[in-house]
């Protein structure tokens, strides 16, 4: 692997230490466990360090490279377990609740149209402003901000019914 004239190790450290721990928390909630969730970030940052070419956005280049790996590993690993059957994100102290909530969840954002749910993964799970989600989905912010506050709504009203 030839690495990145245009990257210094320097950057790429500081990105590390700067994103890790969000794109940990979106792909461990795509994929649903551990294991592929570290091996999904470890390769989004090897992209990154042997992109061929200047990297404008690595913000959204690395979340962006994350979802494309997440749903790579999906197929790939298609003898997985539904998502609501997986464990708990690691940060998340009390085990049983953790995994009701991540079924409670992942039951919820399923019955929305996937564009919607993935934009309330990345501003919720993975904490990425509208803007960050619109330069990364190539769409206009509006349509981000939309697409969220529809989302949020059908689960308001799922919630409440």
């Amino acid at each position: 692997m030839k690495l990145n004239q245009t990257i210094s190790n320097e950057q790429l450290g500081e990105w590390i230490d700067l994103w890790q721990d969000a794109l940990y928390r979106y792909a461990f909630f795509k994929v649903g466990n551990r294991a592929d969730a570290e091996d999904v970030i470890q390769d989004a940052f090897l992209k990154i360090a042997s992109a061929e070419r200047a990297i404008l956005n690595p913000k959204a280049y690395l979340f962006r490279t994350v979802a494309n790996l997440c749903a790579d590993a999906l197929r790939r690993n298609s003898h997985l377990q539904p998502i609501e059957e997986r464990m708990p994100a690691p940060s998340l102290q009390d085990e049983t609740e953790a995994q009701e909530e991540q079924r409670r969840i992942a039951r919820l954002l399923d019955k929305l149209q996937p564009r919607q749910a993935e934009v309330i993964r990345l501003h919720i799970h993975a904490g990425l402003k509208f803007t960050e989600i619109a330069e990364m989905l190539d769409e206009p912010v509006t349509t981000i901000k939309s697409r969220f506050t529809s989302g949020i709504e059908k689960l308001k009203q799922m919630y409440i019914n």
